[in-house]
């Protein structure tokens, strides 16, 4: 599956708290310009203080702008501290509302299927409520990130180019340049993780499974004092 279609097939679950995602959004687009005021600032600084020395102005001629730039440099560090705050808490709002959601449709899911699928034996309980909660996790988690964490990372990427083409062209091309690059390594990078996740995830149900199992049975092994080998049991087949 692709990521446009697991958006689309996330689309139903997330539209009724679009609300959510504009404030994200909001809060996006004013943290991708607070994020490039420290390159603004810089340039001005330069600038002035190099207008300064040519005009053969003291220190002392400079305390405004001294002070200008760190009214500036505050007021973006208090503005930031709200927009982490508001994104975070936004984005946890969304991602407790879609995982909401999910497992209610999870839920119908299961009441929906017939016998034979809860006796394959890839579908046990163990496995099973193991394959549900991670990838309810999974889902919601990209979500999150998604709105809180790429979408200002592109938004604040595209500004600075922005600023970089206004700077100097060149540097502007060069920076542009780097940007599929990052893309590429990103992607193989996901590829090389992606059967590293699955060998985790087939670990979780197995060992999930096997607590099941013990739970299931613990007055058997009790009895017969079977925890040694249900121990052992249990590790060779988390192992396999």
């Amino acid at each position: 599956m692709t990521l446009y279609q697991l958006f689309k097939n996330l689309k139903p679950h997330i539209k009724p708290y679009k609300w959510i995602i504009g404030i994200a959004l909001f809060l996006t687009l004013i943290g991708s310009f607070t994020a490039q005021i420290n390159a603004v600032v810089l340039r001005y600084t330069v600038d002035e203080i190099n207008a300064l020395v040519e005009g053969g102005k003291t220190l002392s001629d400079g305390v405004n702008i001294l002070l200008l730039i760190s009214a500036v440099l505050l007021g973006k560090e208090i503005l930031n501290v709200f927009i982490k705050f508001g994104q975070q808490l936004y984005g946890q709002k969304l991602r407790i509302y879609v995982s909401r959601d999910l497992a209610d449709l999870a839920i119908k899911k299961i009441l929906s299927y017939r016998m034979a699928f809860f006796a394959e034996e890839e579908n046990v309980s163990g496995k099973l409520q193991t394959r549900i909660d991670r990838g309810i996790s999974s889902l919601t988690r990209l979500v999150q990130n998604f709105f809180i964490n790429i979408l200002p990372l592109f938004a604040s990427s595209l500004i600075a180019l922005i600023l970089m083409f206004n700077a100097n062209f060149w540097v502007g091309l060069v920076g542009l340049a780097i940007v599929p690059i990052y893309i590429y390594i990103i992607i193989k990078q996901a590829k090389t993780l992606s059967g590293w996740r699955r060998k985790m995830r087939s670990f979780f149900e197995i060992k999930n499974q096997g607590i099941v199992s013990i739970i299931q049975s613990i007055n058997v092994i009790k009895s017969f004092n079977r925890e040694k080998i249900e121990f052992d049991k249990q590790s060779k087949i988390q192992y396999i």
